[in-house]
């Protein structure tokens, strides 16, 4: 669990300061019907984000073992705890790109008024994690479920992807599902 929270805290920043930016200009430029520049905005938006996300993982897991054990061999945790996270970290941080992609995407489609798709993601994100844990950790043990989370958070944020470009493109040629 360490281990996933560590991967988790360069989306954590995300999530607190380019997010709600994000959702309110693409809220206006939805609102005032420029489909075109609120595309442009999420592509322009993802590119960067994506590219943060994997530049700040490399980076985590590049120092991931005077990191982890600056921050977690005092106190409680030993060394075992400390070098089992640093083994499951980069398994986590696989995901962290895909994740901050999805967190892109989840606003995209708020803004575009588009919130029934949140159920079917929800459902799709639990059964492919419960599909994937089973399997993979019994295959992997522990690196399965962390690997697991990543494959689930990437395959989200493609789904999340194709829908939003096929409802830009219902929305561009005036069909509204």
């Amino acid at each position: 669990r360490y281990s996933g929270d560590v991967a988790s805290i360069p989306t954590s920043l995300l999530q607190a300061s380019l997010l709600p930016v994000l959702l309110s200009y693409l809220s206006d430029d939805f609102g005032a019907g420029s489909v075109q520049k609120a595309r442009a905005t999420v592509h322009r938006t993802l590119i960067w984000v994506c590219s943060i996300l994997g530049v700040a993982s490399l980076i985590v897991c590049l120092v991931r073992v005077p990191l982890l054990r600056l921050v977690f061999l005092r106190g409680q945790m030993d060394a075992i705890g400390v070098e089992r996270m640093t083994e499951l970290l980069p398994y986590h941080l696989v995901g962290v790109a895909p994740f901050g992609a999805l967190l892109v995407l989840a606003r995209a489609h708020v803004a575009l008024k588009n919130s029934r798709i949140m159920l079917g993601m929800g459902l799709l994100n639990a059964g492919m994690n419960v599909v994937l844990n089973v399997v993979l950790m019994n295959v992997m043990g522990l690196r399965g479920i962390a690997l697991s989370t990543s494959l689930v958070h990437a395959t989200i944020a493609v789904v999340f992807y194709f829908r939003l470009e096929s409802r830009l493109a219902r929305e561009r040629a005036g069909v509204i599902a």
